[in-house]
Order: structure tokens, then C-alpha cells, then sequence
């Protein structure tokens, strides 16, 4: 699917993503426990979030730094900014601003670390993004990167998009280009590409996911919900095509079911740095 997904704004889908926080952070919870744990955050310490989403990830940076550390959660859309806002009202030690990820408006050495979770590969110019992380930390910050691994391992999204495909509605293979979700798929591209941006000891794992759904039209309605590219090539189509999409992508991913309903596997890749 040649669609790169940095040229929509995702305030399309804010109000998605907040309707299925708790599936999202569901089936994120290996990789984001793996991707603090191997930051090692410790109480006192500054924290930048990139394409924070719905704040739950910034609520967990915020028990972790303290009530002497802070956390700044950012987002470069508006609907999203104003989502975090909602999310993280009353917590004193976390801040929320619009911040596009490629132009950091902040000065040097800020922040002891930089935190993305599953947004870096959304960007059409990654280097850019980790090049800017890497001015805005001070000496020896961390850097938590978290990106999807190969379509292959994520027939949870791959299943809609392929459906999508051969009716017509998207074209080309797999988003592997730029600013697609499995831009970023391959770990030792992820690897080189944190160190050429200067960063030291960097260490890229891959983690298994699950995500579950009670039937096959759950599984359609929250994948086209929270991806804004198909979500847009969808409602642009005439009826019968999105009944058929919708047909055809839960014939691909029935393989998934069991006596509960389905589970998905998935895989994401997990990158931590330090300067």
C-alpha cells in the first residue's frame, strides 16, 4: 500500500484513538514495558515525549521521574495535543505542547531523555527526527525508540490493508516506504540509523505483541479507526467496495480465531541509546 502516512493529520482519528485507549495500550504493554525498562528512568530525570497520543504512556513517565522529575508529552497534531491535554490535566510534574518531531523547538541539552513510541517510522525523514533528539539531550540522555517490525509479523494491520489492496482502494505492496508503518521494519536498518545520527550502544530487540478482538468485524472497525490512511482511502469509496473490503479482510484474518474470538500476533522492534 504506497501510502505514507506523515501526510495526514491524524486529528482525524483523536477521537478513535481515545475510544480504544485500553486496546491500544493492550496490546502495546511487552513493548512498552520493555521500552522503559531498558531507559532505566529514574526519579528526577526530564523526559521528552514525540507523538504521545492519548498520555497514557506519559502518565507512566510521570510516576516513574517523580514529583522532582517532569515529563513533557508532545504531538504535532492539534487533535492529538488536545487529546493529552484532556488525558493529563492535573498531573503537576507533566506538561503538554505541539511539537512536529522533525523541528523540535527546544533548547540543546533539555532533556536527560527522549522518548517514541511507534511514531518514528511514520516520519518521511527519520534521520531528521533522532538527529533532533540527539541536540535536545545532554550528555549521556537516552533515546527510546519503538517501531513495528516486518508485515509479515502484523497480520493484525497487514490483513485490512491487503484487503484494501486488491479492491482496489490503495495500490502498490506493503507500506515499507517512507513514512509507512514498516519503514522502519528491518533492525539492523533501525540500528544503523540511530548510530549515523551520533548515538552510542545502541541496541534494537525484537518483542512479540498479541492484540485480540471478539469477531472479525471488531478486528476491521479498530484497525480502520486508528489508521488514518486507510480510514481516508475507505470512506472515500462507494458502499459496495467497503463491504467488500470488510468481507475479504475478515476471510484473511479468520486464520486468528479461537474459542474467544481471535488473537493476533504482531511483533515490534524496540531501540534504546544513549549519547
Amino acid at each position: 500500500m504506497t501510502i505514507a502516512s506523515d501526510t495526514f493529520d491524524w486529528t482525524d482519528v483523536a477521537s478513535s484513538w481515545d475510544e480504544h485507549r485500553h486496546h491500544i495500550e493492550t496490546m502495546k504493554a511487552k513493548l512498552t514495558h520493555d521500552l522503559t525498562a531498558g531507559l532505566a528512568i529514574r526519579p528526577g530525570e526530564h523526559v521528552l515525549e514525540l507523538g504521545a497520543g492519548t498520555g497514557e504512556l506519559a502518565l507512566r513517565l510521570g510516576e516513574q521521574v517523580g514529583p522532582t522529575g517532569s515529563v513533557l508529552a508532545t504531538d504535532v497534531a492539534p487533535g492529538m495535543v488536545e487529546l493529552l491535554r484532556r488525558t493529563l490535566t492535573g498531573t503537576a510534574n507533566i506538561r503538554v505542547a505541539q511539537i512536529d518531531a522533525r523541528r523540535i523547538d527546544l533548547p540543546d541539552g533539555s532533556f536527560d531523555i527522549v522518548v517514541f513510541r511507534m511514531g518514528l517510522m511514520l516520519v518521511a525523514e527519520p534521520e531528521q527526527v533522532l538527529q533532533e533528539c540527539h541536540r535536545v539531550l545532554r550528555s549521556g540522555g537516552r533515546l527510546g525508540v519503538a517501531c513495528w517490525a516486518g508485515p509479515q509479523h502484523n497480520p493484525w494491520l497487514t490483513s485490512v490493508g491487503m484487503a484494501a489492496m486488491m479492491h482496489g482502494l490503495v495500490s502498490g505492496g506493503p507500506p515499507t516506504g517512507p513514512g509507512g508503518p514498516f519503514s522502519l521494519a528491518d533492525p539492523i536498518k533501525l540500528q544503523r540509523l540511530i548510530r549515523d545520527s551520533g548515538f552510542a550502544d545502541v541496541a534494537v530487540r525484537e518483542v512479540e505483541t498479541e492484540a485480540s478482538f471478539t469477531d472479525t468485524d471488531e478486528h476491521f472497525d479498530t484497525v480502520i479507526s486508528l489508521a488514518s490512511p486507510l480510514a481516508a482511502a475507505l470512506a472515500a469509496a462507494p458502499e459496495s467496495t467497503r463491504v467488500a473490503v470488510r468481507k475479504t479482510a475478515a476471510q484473511l484474518i479468520d486464520a486468528h480465531r479461537t474459542a474467544d474470538g481471535l488473537t493476533v500476533p504482531g511483533r515490534a522492534l524496540v531501540g534504546i541509546a544513549r549519547l
